[in-house]
């Protein structure tokens, strides 16, 4: 299929044909060196050129002083090892980058900061999601059986975005003039248009005849980024954790996925630390006990061991990377070489988007690993940790529709058995509590509806209590 450079929003041809690609893309190779150094050292360089990373030292010590590194890139601010995303939203001296939703990626389609586990992720949890208890990854995305709802296409893993992209800046027919159409920096500043970039992902990534979407994993070239040859391939800074049989069995269903044999060692198994549980399929790399204890995968570090340590980056940042460099030749007086010279010149912001994690530990006998989530003496994980449920009042577009839903996952918190459970468990948590402020806050406004700030302080509401709503009156019970 291809993409049609005469009009503003690319449409799908009629036909299945393949598409042929030109060798000369309108601002050249994307990556620069994709060609020539080969996937994986292009898409790192071409990622640290958005943000670059500061210089270390062969301990892997900071240095502050050097305006470049030994490299000859530039001394920045993102950590050039990145190894958990414990401190995603935060300043990057901390060892993060930017979240989805710092990057304002168009179709995250996040659950909103109100104190229930995974806020601020892509997965929803209910009011009364037990997230001390269960495995918040399994409260589930944003899904819908058409685009044209009032959550659009649902949760577009970010990697699609970044596959579906470049597959289009690489048509035959794609000028100048067509990428320039992508942006309107009055509407969306040196970001894709959400609707150009939607037709894109349907291009390339269609829904089928029941409405269902598929999206192939990052780390295979069918879900990967495309190419000037009028292919893809497997994004190559994902270092996923599958190896040998786990490998095996991932490419019985997609034949070019990239293993840990592939993307660091032919070493394969020999290389993980004996406490971590191999080939659970995720960039993550979790302790055994962690994966006993079913812990949502985004607690445990990014590859950590090997040749490969540290070099992780997630998609969404490179799909970001992609949107500042075209942005930079589309729109060169307005939008600059690097993240930071526009959505990041701000970054971090206030309050951050930085999620809650729970507890975190060393491995004995392990110190110098990055830290895998504390188990109790029952071999549970301990969410939310000391930092709380980092409950916050954050700007933006989020979905609470599953948030008032109540779960159907494990025991609900104010049922009977779980306030038997955690009065013998949980600690004060300040977050969880509800206070006369919430409860006026919840009250009609002078025109007899609920205000826009009560809905969002009724829908942070996260403790044993229950709101219901009878007639037009919010009602706690």
């Amino acid at each position: 299929m291809k993409l049609s450079s005469a009009s503003i929003a690319l449409v799908v041809a009629a036909t299945g044909a393949p598409a042929s690609v030109s060798a000369q893309a309108p601002y050249g190779e994307l990556p620069l060196g994709l060609a020539a150094d080969g996937a994986e050292s292009a898409w790192a360089a071409f990622v640290e050129g958005a943000f670059p990373t500061w210089c270390i030292d062969e301990d892997e010590t900071r240095l502050e002083e050097p305006e470049t590194c030994e490299d000859g890139t530039k001394n920045g601010r993102y950590p050039p090892l990145y190894l958990t995303k414990w401190w995603g939203g935060e300043d990057p001296a901390l060892g993060g980058y930017p979240t989805d939703v710092d990057t304002r990626y168009p179709f995250y389609y996040g659950s909103g900061f109100f104190g229930q586990a995974c806020a601020g992720g892509n997965s929803h949890c209910s009011f009364d999601f037990d997230g001390g208890k269960n495995n918040c990854a399994k409260c589930g995305k944003i899904v819908t059986d058409d685009d044209d709802g009032p959550n659009g296409p649902g949760h577009v893993p970010p990697h699609i975005g970044l596959a579906a992209l470049t597959r289009a800046y690489h048509e035959s027919d794609i000028a100048i003039d067509s990428v320039k159409s992508w942006f309107d920096y009055s509407q969306n500043g040196c970001r894709v248009l959400p609707h150009v970039l939607l037709t894109m992902v349907r291009t390339y990534f269609p829904r089928d005849a029941d409405g269902k979407s598929s999206y192939p994993p990052p780390f295979t070239t069918e879900g990967g980024p495309g190419d000037s040859s009028g292919g893809s391939h497997p994004y190559p800074l994902e270092y996923v954790n599958l190896v040998g049989e786990s490998c095996m069995a991932e490419q019985t269903k997609f034949p070019s996925a990239s293993c840990y044999e592939t993307h660091s060692s032919v070493a394969g198994i020999t290389d993980y630390p004996t406490y971590l549980k191999p080939g659970h399929g995720s960039p993550h790399y979790c302790s055994e006990g962690a994966m006993e204890a079913d812990v949502n995968k985004d607690w445990c570090p990014y590859v950590f061991f090997g040749p490969k340590r540290g070099k992780y980056r997630h998609p969404h940042v490179a799909y970001a990377a992609v949107e500042v460099w075209l942005a930079h030749q589309a729109l060169p007086e307005q939008c600059g070489e690097t993240w930071d010279d526009n959505d990041g010149k701000d970054y971090p912001f206030t309050p951050s988007h930085s999620v809650a994690f729970p507890r975190m530990a060393s491995v004995e006998g392990f110190e110098e690993d990055p830290k895998q989530p504390q188990l109790d003496d029952q071999g549970a994980f301990i969410w939310p940790g000391e930092e709380g449920t980092k409950r916050k009042a954050v700007p933006g577009v989020f979905v609470i529709d599953k948030y008032l839903t109540p779960t159907t996952i494990g025991v609900p918190i104010g049922s009977d058995a779980s306030s038997i459970n955690n009065a013998t468990t949980s600690g004060d948590d300040s977050d969880n509590e509800i206070d006369s402020a919430d409860i006026a806050a919840s009250k009609q406004g002078e025109d007899g509806k609920t205000t826009e700030a009560s809905a969002g302080l009724v829908a942070s509401y996260a403790s044993t209590a229950a709101l219901v709503w009878i007639g037009a009156s919010l009602v706690l019970i």
